[in-house]
C-alpha cells in the first residue's frame, strides 16, 4: 500500500472524484454500501491504472473536509 503524505492527500482531494477516487461524507448505511461497491471495482482496476483507488470518508461530493467520527460499529458496517 503507498504511502501518502498529508500534501498529497490535499492534492487528491482538490482533484475531485474519479474512476480511483471516491467521496463519502459520513458512514452512513447507503454510504458503506457504496463504499463497498467502489472497493470492488477499485480491485478490478479495469481502467489499468496500476494505482490504488482510494475512498475519502469525511469529504462531501464538492470536496469539502467536513470531517466525521469514525467508530468500532462504524467500520464493522463495511
Amino acid at each position: 500500500m503507498a504511502d501518502f503524505t498529508d500534501d498529497q492527500l490535499l492534492e487528491i482531494i482538490e482533484g475531485g472524484e474519479s474512476d480511483r477516487v471516491e467521496f463519502k461524507e459520513s458512514l452512513s448505511e447507503t454510504a458503506a454500501v457504496a463504499i463497498r461497491e467502489a472497493i470492488c471495482a477499485f480491485a478490478n482496476d479495469l481502467p489499468n491504472h496500476e494505482k490504488p483507488g482510494l475512498v475519502f470518508i469525511g469529504v462531501n461530493d464538492k470536496g469539502t473536509i467536513v470531517g466525521t467520527s469514525i467508530t468500532d460499529q462504524a467500520i464493522l458496517k463495511l
